[in-house]
C-alpha cells in the first residue's frame, strides 16, 4: 500500500486541455481498479469544456502502476492478439497504407507488430523499459524510451500515421501532446486515438463508481467534443469516430460488470453478484449503442493534403 502524498505539489488547478476553471469537484474517488492507494482523489471537470482531470495527482504517479501492469503474450496468444487488432488497422488503412507509423504508448506491442506486418514503418515511444524492450528483441518493432512524448517528436521525422490507443487519459499535459502530433503528420496523415469516454451512459449513471475512472492513473478525461476543438484548432479534421467498435463493446460490458466490486477489479472477474449487474447493464446498450454514448470512443481525424 502506497503512503498518503505528503502535500498537493501535484495538484492542477487550470484545465489541462483550455486552462479553464472548475467551479466545483466533478466527484471524489479512490484507486478501486488496483488498490494501490487508500488515498482520495480529487477529479474536477471543467466550466468551458466539460474536461474531467485530476486535481491532485500523486507526486510519484509511477508508484501507482503494479508490476504486472503490462502483460507480455507469447506463442498463441500473441499472434491471436495480433489478429485481433485488425478493426483497429483499418481505421488507419481506410485512410492511409504504408510509411511512417507511430506508437505513442503501446505497453506490449500487440497493435504495434500489427502495423508492422501490415508493413507500416513503425516507431513505437514507450516510458516503460521493459515493454521497449520486449518491442524491440521480441516484435521486431524499433522503440524509442521516453516519458516525454513531445520532445520525442521533436526528433522525429514526419509521420503519415500516429496512433494513441488509452493512452491520452494517462498524459499530464494532452493539448501539447496534441499539437506535437499534429506538427509531426505529413500532409494527408492521420491520427488515431482511443480514450474513455465522459459523456459516456456509464460516466453519468456511475459517477466515482465508474471503473473507467481508473484513478489515479487517469488524468484527464476529455470528451469527444473538445478532442475535436483542439485537433481542429491544429488544422485536422475529423473523419471517423464510435464507440461501438470491438473494443469499445468490450468496455462497456467491463465497465457493467466491475464498476461496484470493491476488489482488485482488473486482476479476477470479480463475484457472481457483478454478473447480474452486468446483466442490468446489458439491458440499456441499445441506449448505450447509440449516439456515442458508449464507456469508450474511437476517434480518427485527418490533416488535409
Amino acid at each position: 500500500m502506497i503512503a498518503r502524498t505528503a502535500s498537493l505539489a501535484g495538484t492542477v488547478a487550470a484545465c489541462p486541455c483550455c486552462s479553464g476553471t472548475a467551479s466545483e469537484e466533478a466527484f471524489v474517488t479512490h484507486d478501486g481498479n488496483r488498490l494501490m492507494s487508500d488515498e482520495p482523489f480529487h477529479y474536477r471537470r471543467c466550466d468551458a469544456c466539460a474536461t474531467v482531470w485530476l486535481h491532485n495527482v500523486p507526486d510519484d504517479i509511477a508508484a501507482h502502476y503494479p508490476a504486472d501492469y503490462h502483460d507480455f503474450p507469447s506463442g498463441r496468444a500473441l499472434d491471436d492478439a495480433v489478429v485481433a487488432e485488425g478493426p483497429r488497422l483499418a481505421l488507419i488503412t481506410a485512410h492511409v497504407t504504408g510509411g511512417r507509423l507511430v506508437e505513442v504508448g503501446p505497453s506490449q506491442g500487440v497493435f504495434s507488430c500489427a502495423a508492422r506486418r501490415a508493413r507500416f514503418d513503425v516507431t513505437a515511444l514507450e516510458m516503460d523499459a521493459e515493454c521497449c524492450a520486449f518491442l524491440r528483441d521480441t516484435l521486431g518493432v524499433r522503440a524509442v524510451n521516453t516519458a516525454d512524448p513531445v520532445a520525442a517528436f521533436a526528433d522525429l521525422p514526419p509521420s503519415r500515421a500516429v496512433v494513441m490507443w488509452h493512452l491520452l487519459e494517462h498524459v499530464p499535459d494532452p493539448a501539447g501532446l496534441l499539437a506535437a502530433v499534429a506538427a509531426n503528420l505529413e500532409p494527408g496523415g492521420v491520427v488515431a486515438i482511443a480514450t474513455p469516454n465522459p459523456q459516456s451512459l456509464q460516466a453519468r449513471l456511475l459517477g466515482r463508481r465508474w471503473l473507467h475512472v481508473d484513478a489515479p492513473r487517469h488524468l484527464t478525461l476529455i470528451p469527444l467534443p473538445t478532442l475535436t476543438g483542439l485537433l481542429e484548432r491544429q488544422g485536422l479534421r475529423r473523419v471517423c469516430a464510435t464507440t461501438v467498435d470491438p473494443v469499445g463493446l468490450a468496455l462497456n460490458r467491463m465497465g457493467w460488470q466491475l464498476s461496484m466490486v470493491r476488489e482488485p477489479k482488473l486482476t479476477r472477474e470479480g463475484p457472481r453478484w457483478a454478473y447480474t449487474f452486468m446483466k442490468a447493464g446489458a439491458a440499456l446498450g441499445p441506449i448505450e449503442r447509440r449516439g456515442l454514448r458508449g464507456a469508450a470512443y474511437t476517434t480518427v481525424f485527418r490533416k488535409p493534403g
